[in-house]
């Protein structure tokens, strides 16, 4: 997870896509296939960037490469976005599905930063107190940054808690 401002459009397409009667954990899943297809094929990538080979080619080759693999509303997303010329907001709509599947459910993505790979039991404890805090279950995604010295970086949402010794040094120097 990364934490970014997502798009309107994103969120919309993200929106209609949600709104559907499929069971949303098919639809998180098929999108993640889909990006990962897109992704893992160099190929796919520069014909679906190519502004000089037609919407309707491109979807003829998405058709193939998906058809009666995935939800009609999923392939008819991605046929709609090379028609629009927004399939380079894939990843974002993605990540905007995540966040409403996740709201609904009563879950939020945490990244979690510290100076240290930490031990399970840390991590188990870490897990327990935010989930308490913020009365969700968390999902968290673990990074290591050596430059925050000790201590924990929390983003989430529209939020950083830098509890970081690195944060402590910067505010004790501007003072």
């Amino acid at each position: 997870m990364q934490v970014r401002n997502l798009s309107t459009i994103s969120k919309i397409y993200a929106q209609a896509l949600y709104d559907t009667e499929v069971d949303n954990s098919v639809l998180k899943f098929q999108l993640s296939e889909v990006l990962k297809t897109v992704n893992s094929s160099e190929d796919l990538q520069i014909v679906l960037a190519n502004s000089s080979i037609s919407g309707g080619k491109k979807i003829d080759i998405i058709d193939e490469i998906f058809k009666d693999k995935i939800e009609i509303h999923v392939l008819n997303l991605i046929k709609l976005l090379i028609e629009k010329n927004r399939i380079s907001e894939l990843e974002s709509i993605y990540s905007a599905f995540c966040e409403l599947d996740n709201k609904s459910s009563n879950k939020k993505n945490v990244e979690i930063i510290s100076s240290v790979n930490l031990d399970d039991g840390t991590k188990s404890r870490i897990i327990e107190k935010l989930n308490k805090k913020l009365n969700c279950e968390i999902l968290p995604e673990w990074k290591i940054d050596e430059d925050i010295i000790a201590g924990l970086v929390f983003k989430y949402d529209d939020y950083v808690i830098d509890t970081s010794v690195l944060a402590k040094l910067k505010q004790l120097s501007k003072q």
